[in-house]
């Protein structure tokens, strides 16, 4: 026969293992998440609406990752395609603050955030989304 103090124990570690392994699925699944919705962000196969909601699910999904700056840091490239989406879908000033965002974001860590970046503005052919992001850039200097 178990004793009390046994029992409590007992319950005390039923309790202990579900809420660790409940946390554990949450931040696993909302990681996974993010990482496949980001994916789907950065390719180009995807234009308008829907590279902004796959954008949209990676940051928010991810949101809980902006408590490290590295991370920060990391979600600015997500940050600009959904700039990008938002300026194709004629949600200018939306883009502006995306875009904004993402080169704070860029400069939260220091490292070759910036320059990628600049890098993904070089190779877009859309002329207005590029005048916006010129935009942005004179006005955080």
């Amino acid at each position: 026969m178990e004793k009390p103090t046994e029992t409590k124990q007992s319950r005390f570690k039923t309790w202990a293992y579900a809420i660790f392994i409940s946390t554990f699925l949450c931040v696993w699944l909302s990681g996974m998440t993010a990482g496949l919705m980001a994916g789907a962000c950065l390719n180009d196969r995807y234009e308008g609406a829907k590279k902004l909601r796959f954008c949209s699910i990676s940051l928010t999904a991810g949101a809980w990752m902006k408590l490290f700056p590295i991370e920060r840091a990391k979600q600015a490239i997500i940050q600009l395609e959904r700039g990008i989406a938002l300026s194709q879908v004629g949600q200018v000033d939306e883009a502006v603050e995306a875009f904004d965002r993402a080169l704070r974001d860029a400069r939260a860590k220091p490292g070759s955030w910036e320059p990628r970046l600049l890098q993904r503005m070089v190779q877009l052919e859309d002329r207005r989304t590029l005048a916006l992001w010129v935009s942005v850039v004179e006005s955080a200097k």
